[in-house]
């Protein structure tokens, strides 16, 4: 969960005439989720390269096989019971690697509070089947780093263009407001998220 509140708006506010009006428009956003990182891990993995439509419905033919997503009740079944809910065999193959790993320490999610937001995505990405976008998206959403900025997320791009104007994003482009909200980029994905998913152009 994306924990933030006045400092961090008006600093973002005093940045970016846009993201100012992005604020007054819509005031304080919550987006996140307060799980454990394993249980992050496997909902990720589940819903790679998926709509979130499918994605909801594959976690939770998932969760009601097995419970709650630990590495104790992944191991209760076989990779074979982990596809039948409609998941590939490499999605499975993941999500068993990723149990054992946390299992046997390769993983060890608690450690990553004393990282950098560079370190935390390059260990999170060790994990078969995690890459940039979902180690970011973990980062961000779900052990509530506050200056993720993910160019690999179209939605974030999207919502970018649509707010300001912006015909395409290159990338320089991107690291420029990436410099401009630091070090409370996150922050400032929240509006722009929210103002692809808004059906009319926030003001």
């Amino acid at each position: 969960m994306i924990e933030y509140g006045q400092k961090e708006m008006a600093y973002l506010s005093a940045k970016d005439p846009v993201m100012e009006q992005l604020i007054r428009h819509y005031g304080h956003l919550e987006r996140g989720i307060e799980k454990p990182a394993f249980a992050s891990l496997v909902q990720h993995i589940v819903g790679q390269m998926l709509s979130n439509k499918v994605a909801a419905v594959l976690n939770d033919r998932l969760y009601d096989m097995v419970g709650d997503f630990t590495p104790e009740n992944i191991f209760s079944r076989t990779t074979a019971e982990i596809k039948s809910v409609g998941l590939s065999q490499r999605k499975a193959e993941y999500i068993m690697a990723l149990a054992k790993g946390t299992a046997d320490g390769t993983y060890q999610f608690d450690k990553l509070s004393s990282m950098t937001d560079a370190e935390v995505v390059q260990d999170l990405k060790k994990i078969p089947g995690v890459g940039q976008w979902t180690a970011e998206m973990i980062a961000e959403f779900t052990l509530g780093r506050l200056n993720i900025f993910s160019y690999g997320d179209a939605a974030l791009r999207n919502g970018m263009m649509k707010a300001h104007g912006f015909k395409t994003l290159s990338k320089l482009r991107f690291e420029r407001y990436y410099r401009k909200y630091s070090p409370y980029c996150s922050v400032a994905s929240l509006y722009y998220y929210t103002v692809n998913d808004d059906s009319i152009m926030a003001p």
